[in-house]
């Protein structure tokens, strides 16, 4: 029996977005589609919801954002938090203990926004992330020296990321934080992401359809990525792109084009609004 899909959750790097970091203009059509047929569109994706909202224009109407890897539900129209998972302090000071004199640019993502160290910013290639030094300087809130502020007990941190110089730092690392009570994904080039115990794109999404009153299998997730496994398989429905990683391809019901070349919108068109026609 077909089942009557009612929320997609799109992640955002690598799937809704572009391999030049933009909405395709067949995405914001199909998410109209979609909106207009009384669907429920959402995103769920590693950013926090300060540089989620730099793509609001792109993304239409979509009302909510499960953020940083689902530790954060997030209101984009009222511009709210709805709900944060935090990490324990210990936990942080453990993971910065092992990462030690290790060459690695830090993000540290508290509510809307994230700090980073404003003197990694012109060095970001160096850590494989230079094609997001734009988005960094647009919603980044700088620090002199970010272990001291990942560090500072006042603030409370819902995921951080040791975005590592080397693929085999980062493996180094993962493997020195292995018996930490974290969520570890690997991304990107040579990032590793940290975040609550138990907490990832899954049990966001879960969160934002019982928020919503839609059954479990009623939802769809679409992602490419380490981080986005546990929506796909949370999800009634997981969906790869075709530039997804062989993990995400392996957890996934189904495949549909690259992120350059329509594959959000064939995953709206084919399997959310496939019933509506």
């Amino acid at each position: 029996m077909d089942v009557n899909y009612q929320l997609i959750a799109f992640d955002m790097d690598g799937t809704l977005l572009s391999s030049k970091k933009e909405v395709l203009a067949s995405s914001r059509t199909a998410i109209a589609e979609a909106l207009d047929a009384g669907k429920v569109v959402a995103i769920c994706t590693g950013r926090c919801p300060k540089m989620v909202e730099l793509d609001l224009e792109s993304i239409g109407d979509v009302r909510y954002a499960i953020c940083c890897n689902g530790t954060i539900l997030y209101d984009l129209v009222e511009r709210r938090v709805l709900s944060a998972s935090p990490l324990e302090h210990d936990v942080i000071a453990r993971a910065l203990d092992a990462l030690g004199g290790g060459d690695a640019m830090i993000d540290a993502f508290s509510g809307r926004g994230f700090f980073c160290q404003a003197s990694h910013l012109d060095s970001m290639d160096r850590y494989n992330m230079g094609i997001y030094r734009g988005l960094y300087r647009a919603t980044a809130s700088l620090v002199k020296d970010i272990r001291a502020q990942l560090l500072d007990p006042s603030v409370t941190y819902q995921k951080f990321i040791f975005h590592c110089a080397t693929p085999e730092l980062r493996q180094s690392v993962r493997e020195r934080v292995a018996d930490l009570p974290v969520e570890l994904a690997n991304s990107e080039v040579s990032s590793l992401e940290f975040s609550p115990a138990g907490v990832n794109k899954g049990t966001g999404l879960l969160a934002l359809a019982e928020l919503l009153g839609i059954p479990r299998d009623a939802t769809i997730a679409v992602g490419d990525a380490d981080n986005d496994l546990g929506m796909l398989r949370a999800a009634g429905l997981g969906i790869a792109m075709g530039n997804a990683n062989e993990s995400a391809r392996a957890v996934a019901d189904a495949v549909v084009a690259d992120n350059d070349h329509d594959g959000c919108a064939e995953a709206i068109r084919r399997f959310l609004l496939e019933n509506e026609e």
